[in-house]
């Protein structure tokens, strides 16, 4: 858009020149005025090239690599040995920096010095004739005003170009978002620190990844300035900070006729040059605001749910965000979980191993102690036995058989190969349970809360159904209607684990009851209602009772149900006893006492007659 306005300017000023205005544009200006030197007789002086000296943060105009010209600001120089000539690296002016690049002297228009004294001495100045008299203006006066608007129009996108300039100066090319922590590199880009680190991590030689330049060493500088500042142009106005939206061209690009009409078969802009083209011919057109008015009911009905499937999708995105940092720190508090868990086992083991081997320490060295001493013994009788005199004389005699009869016994003890090299895994496991929380909790059933069908055993460990309704008395706990019995130990804190031995039974319930729900009548069994569990139906139906339901898959069919609640946790876990596998968990916050319950279910013509039993160590 800049390049186009200074194009637009450009040929103003060239008739301008042509009239004796004096132009703008240093290259177009000094071409002429060679020429106006020449004529003039001063062609020697044309003939010699003066060594302009470039300046650091001059503009100048730059031919681009696609061959347009374009204001560059220069930003520093270099020597390129190999090619043996100087580069300059330049910044576009109102363009993104990425497009910032390294070019050689040959690709600048550098204007040249003009000597106006003796331009005008000479009578050859830009707006002197050759008889020396100020020539007429050839544009006309209603060209004037349309000139000094496309400078205008070109001072406004300059200013707009500047706006997002200033943005992309405040941002990182790595990571396209404002500096964090802006370090500098030898060359003096700016980065963020982490996105610098990540760019050069496994590299063995160092280049800066916006000119790529060579660096020497992995080395930057903190950059506290450039962090100043994007800290004091954090808070203010988004808009500030962001580039402008480029504007939408109003003038055909083909034709540079302004866009007046719309196309309905092909669905473009159009002029009215295009209209009468080959091109558009037999094509239906409409007034750009009739085709508004037209279209309008045709795209709020294709926009509305555009929009509101796009706010259902932000929504699910934050969800599914949400859902992702919750499994995130689940994953971290599991893992601290089973380190913490398998630490104490781990501390709880190599205490009784340290036991263990003490006692083995301990009683080796006392019974060593023991043979060693009476080796000792035998030593010494053995020497005496040496001295005795061979003369038999009844002193010698009775000399004789004290040596023989002193330090002669073998003493032989052994280590306690029962206590050392006995079934240590074993002992040590039910050393453990005593130390494992939670530990297996013994349950008893409260009879107050059965069901008159409920048979329940005399130690109150196990229940069956009855076909004949027993005449119990009613209270505010007792189920009327469904089959179900309570456990008399409620849980409002701590961990505990129980198992119900469930055998070949084909349906049954296990779960866990609030204080506050519901006994009588028909009760819909879950979590909304103050019940958590799961059930068994048919020999091979499990679902958890959730609202709704959920079929569970299960890899073998357990004798024994195990059940985990975590008060505090809001955690109830079921689980096959046989080999610990996980059933279900529900998830939950307690506010009140819990129950255990159990439901033994009908007879089925037999089949389930057996009872469900709590399981006791």
């Amino acid at each position: 858009m800049a390049s186009t306005a200074n194009t637009d300017v450009s040929d103003l000023e060239k008739k301008d020149v042509l009239a004796g205005d004096e132009a703008d544009n240093p290259e177009e200006a000094m071409e002429e005025e060679d020429d106006d030197n020449d004529e003039a007789g001063d062609g020697d002086d044309g003939d010699v090239e003066e060594d302009v000296i470039v300046q650091i943060g001059a503009t100048y105009s730059c031919k681009r690599q696609d061959g347009s010209y374009h204001d560059a600001e220069i930003v520093k120089t270099r020597m390129n040995k190999q090619a043996g000539r100087e580069e300059f690296y330049v910044h576009y002016a109102g363009l993104n920096r990425r497009q910032n690049e390294w070019v050689d002297k040959t690709r600048l228009v550098i204007p040249k010095p003009v000597k106006e004294e003796a331009e005008v001495a000479n009578g050859t100045g830009p707006d002197i004739a050759e008889n020396g008299k100020t020539p007429q203006k050839r544009k006309n006066e209603d060209e004037e005003p349309e000139a000094k608007k496309a400078k205008v129009e070109n001072a406004e996108n300059n200013s707009v170009m500047a706006s997002g300039d200033f943005a992309e100066e405040l941002t990182c090319l790595l990571c396209s978002e404002l500096f964090k922590d802006p370090v500098m590199v030898e060359c003096g880009h700016n980065f963020c620190r982490n996105c610098i680190d990540k760019a050069w991590d496994g590299q063995e030689s160092f280049t800066c990844p916006d000119c790529k330049e060579v660096i020497a060493d992995k080395r930057y500088t903190t950059n506290r300035a450039l962090a100043n500042l994007v800290k004091k142009t954090v808070g203010s106005s988004s808009s500030s900070l962001t580039p402008a939206k480029p504007k939408l061209a109003e003038n055909c690009p083909e034709h540079d006729e302004r866009l007046k009409l719309y196309c309905k078969d092909d669905g473009t802009l159009s002029c009215v040059i295009c209209r009468d083209s080959l091109k558009h011919a037999s094509h239906n057109f409409l007034p750009i605001l009739d085709a508004v008015g037209v279209y309008r009911a045709d795209l709020s009905a294709i926009v509305a749910p555009l929009e509101e499937s796009l706010k259902v999708t932000e929504q699910l995105t934050n969800e599914q965000q949400e859902k992702v940092e919750q499994h995130k720190t689940n994953i971290s508090e599991f893992r601290q979980h089973i380190l913490d868990e398998f630490k104490n086992l781990h501390t709880f083991l190599k205490e009784r191993e340290e036991n263990i081997l003490e006692q083995l320490q301990d009683q080796g060295e006392n019974l060593l102690k023991e043979m060693e001493t009476n080796m000792v013994k035998m030593q010494e009788n053995q020497d005496n036995i040496k001295q005795t005199s061979p003369w038999p004389t009844s002193g010698c005699q009775t000399q004789q058989k004290e040596v023989m009869s002193s330090g002669n016994s073998l003493l032989s003890k052994d280590l306690c190969q029962g206590t050392f090299r006995g079934p240590l895994q074993y002992t040590v496991w039910k050393q453990m349970r005593s130390f494992i929380v939670p530990k297996l909790t013994p349950m008893l059933l409260d009879p107050s809360t059965a069901h008159p069908n409920l048979v329940l055993s005399d130690n109150m460990t196990s229940v069956k159904y009855g076909d004949n309704k027993l005449t119990l008395s009613d209270n505010p706990k007792r189920f009327s209607q469904c089959i179900l019995v309570l456990g008399s130990q409620g849980f409002d804190s701590g961990r505990h684990y129980w198992e119900v031995e469930v055998g070949d039974k084909t349906a049954w319930d296990v779960g866990m009851a609030s204080e506050s729900s519901n006994r009588k009548g028909k009760i819909k069994l879950n979590p909304k209602n103050g019940y958590w569990a799961i059930w068994l139906r048919n020999g091979n139906a499990y679902k958890a009772l959730e609202s709704p339901s959920r079929t569970l898959i299960l890899n073998a069919k357990p004798k024994r149900i195990g059940v985990y609640v975590d008060y505090e946790g809001g955690q109830i876990s079921f689980y096959n006893a046989d080999d610990m596998s996980a059933i279900y968990t529900f998830r939950a916050t307690f506010t009140e006492k819990l129950y255990p319950y159990l439901s033994p279910f009908l007879h089925d013509s037999g089949l389930n007659a057996q009872p469900l039993r709590f399981v006791h160590d």
